[in-house]
């Protein structure tokens, strides 16, 4: 059933995601940084903006041979999900904020040394909501990628009513995919000066 649920989520997300128009703001540095100076980064956004960040990082980097490696949870959801961005063409680590956490970080970790650039949703998979958790702080500070804040905003959307209010483009919307300044971690960032730091760069570019 999951390989069904798989399946069926890929046909859905393409249906949906092409009959959508999209106007990326702010994208110059991200492909100087990707295509020019072939530098990995950490690409970040929150997780109820993951529906259309997978369509619109594989169409857009991954076809074009950038390598990603996104973080997928153990859950169900998880898996559907694995195997969704494994045929989207994506590289697969598993975790989660509990059970395999620090694991699923170091193999996350191993990936970026073989030139992946790592995709994290800095409040997923439970939450809360808005809030940055410490996977994202220990890659940034661990690979010294540039984190690049990402997001994206529709003319029409769905909302769910689910911890992160889940979003999903209506088709025929226009969709502003926006890009924030780049961070990098460094030596004098205490952690939690980081935390606020991406976040700060995130909300700036949400606009629910």
């Amino acid at each position: 059933m999951i390989a069904l649920y798989s399946f069926l989520g890929k046909m859905v997300l393409f249906g949906l995601c092409r009959a959508t128009r999209f106007e990326e703001i702010n994208a110059g540095y991200v492909r100087n940084y990707i295509f020019q100076k072939k530098q990995n980064l950490i690409f970040a956004f929150w997780h109820n903006r993951l529906f259309y960040m997978t369509y619109f990082l594989a169409m857009k980097y991954v076809r074009r041979g950038h390598k990603v490696v996104v973080f997928s949870s153990y859950s169900k959801d998880g898996e559907i999900m694995a195997r969704l961005e494994t045929s989207l063409g994506a590289a697969v680590v598993r975790g989660s904020t509990s059970k395999g956490a620090i694991e699923g970080l170091i193999n996350l970790y191993r990936k970026t040394q073989s030139g992946f650039s790592p995709v994290i949703t800095p409040d997923g998979p439970r939450g809360p909501k808005y809030e940055v958790q410490d996977g994202l702080l220990f890659l940034a500070q661990k690979t010294s990628f540039p984190v690049i804040p990402v997001s994206y905003t529709p003319t029409k959307s769905y909302r769910f009513n689910s911890w992160d209010n889940f979003m999903i483009p209506l088709p025929f919307s226009r969709v502003k995919v926006i890009y924030g300044e780049p961070i990098v971690a460094n030596t004098t960032h205490s952690r939690e000066e980081l935390r606020k730091k991406i976040k700060e760069a995130l909300m700036k570019i949400t606009f629910d």
